[in-house]
């Protein structure tokens, strides 16, 4: 059993003592747009999704149309002094309704982290924190309160020029309002968790621009107010990251993941999980992006207590004439539920969409974007979670990298 004593030492380890092989320093403040001496300031500003919701609420019948938009401003500042690196990201959206006021939200997320460079041995700290008001995940149409806390840390050590060593711990509390519900489900008592990880890693640099890793893992999940949900979860991901000046870059990691509910009365799952985001530039025109991932997660209903998500996004963005470009999307996910023993399989959810848009790309860092999506949902639990939605809407990037 992860002891959480055992997981705030390590922490203090850390403190006194590179990453893990597969865990990214911040960025360097000369890659930032404002530098001033050691500090580098990277400002971004995102008005999006201005347009008509068909379907606010996510409803099978008599859909509630109404017009919103969401801006999103956000900054990060990097600061390096000898030996050690800071980084600290702060944000806030904005989301607006016109009719439906009780959609309206302030939804704030900030992460900090510090790097202490010191030769072969490199500790790290993080931190970081959401409040929002968006949808927790692909199952619940609510927009209900939730808070997010992450404390982490870690180390490595490198062997050589080209082998690193690493071990980190990480605590994750989830929190949601005591008052918020969903289809008569209190939201509190489905999600109010601890998450204590323990993880090793080993990373191996087999060219200039790809990185070869393995974690093992091991996690314990305990909820605040439903202890039959409590779990433990063994992993072991191998990972392929790439440089993102090679052909293919990103990282893929597939691997496997036992999970064990502490109760006996739900089964538990065995078997490969996966998470991917790689992307790649064909002919100089085209950009392909890809997001996968397969792994499981907790259910808002009591009685099937989680799912198995599986699923993705795929991304192409073909540059025309001058500034301009024209962008398509396609994504599902599979919610594979899973019921105590003895019980009927409840069956699947299916989340589907697809869209596209022009772009015009105002300046380097500026873009102008006119997307349509189509969303839906069909599901063999009940006919009344099913809903379909339609989007039109525009959205104005400045500052991020595009």
């Amino acid at each position: 059993m992860v002891r959480r004593s055992l997981l705030f030492a390590l922490l203090a380890a850390a403190a006194a003592a590179p990453a893990a092989a597969q865990t990214p320093t911040p960025p360097d403040p000369d890659a930032s747009v404002i530098r001033i001496g050691p500090f580098g300031i990277s400002p971004s500003f995102v008005l999006r999704e201005i347009g008509r919701d068909e379907n606010v609420f996510n409803e099978r019948d008599n859909p509630k149309s109404d017009f919103t938009f969401t801006l999103a401003p956000q900054a990060e500042v990097v600061f390096k002094p000898r030996g050690m690196r800071l980084a600290y990201t702060t944000g806030i959206e904005y989301v607006y309704y016109r009719k439906y006021e009780s959609e309206r939200s302030a939804n704030q997320s900030s992460s900090a982290r510090v790097d202490f460079m010191l030769a072969w041995f490199k500790p790290y700290l993080l931190a970081s924190g959401t409040d929002t008001r968006q949808r927790l995940n692909h199952e619940i149409d609510a927009r209900a309160r939730h808070h997010e806390r992450v404390y982490g840390g870690g180390f490595g050590i490198a062997v050589g020029t080209r082998l690193t060593l690493g071990a980190s711990a990480r605590t994750t509390a989830l929190r949601f309002d005591d008052d918020t519900t969903f289809r008569g489900e209190n939201l509190a008592r489905s999600f109010d968790s601890d998450i204590d990880t323990l993880e090793g890693s080993a990373g191996l640099q087999l060219t200039p621009f790809t990185l070869v890793s393995l974690a093992v893992s091991r996690e314990e999940q305990r909820f605040r107010l439903a202890s039959e949900r409590d779990s433990e979860s063994i992993r072991v991901t191998p990972t392929f990251a790439f440089s993102p000046e090679a052909v293919l870059n990103g990282s893929i990691a597939i691997g496997y993941r036992r999970f064990r509910p502490r109760t006996s009365a739900l089964p538990g799952f065995s078997g490969f999980v996966a998470t991917a985001t790689i992307g790649t530039t064909l002919w100089n025109r085209n950009r392909v992006e890809m997001v996968f991932g397969r792994d499981i997660r907790y259910s808002y209903e009591q009685n099937t207590p989680y799912y198995l998500a599986t699923g993705g996004t795929v991304t192409v963005t073909t540059e025309l004439v001058g500034p301009f470009d024209v962008r398509g999307t396609a994504t599902r996910q599979l919610l594979a539920y899973r019921a105590f023993r003895g019980a009927e399989r409840p069956g699947d959810d299916t989340v589907t969409g697809y869209g596209g848009g022009f772009g015009y790309r105002l300046r380097e860092r500026l873009r102008l974007g006119v997307n349509a999506e189509w969303a839906r949902r069909d599901s063999d639990l009940a006919s009344d979670r099913e809903y379909r939605n339609r989007r039109i809407f525009a959205s104005l990037t400045w500052g991020q990298l595009l």
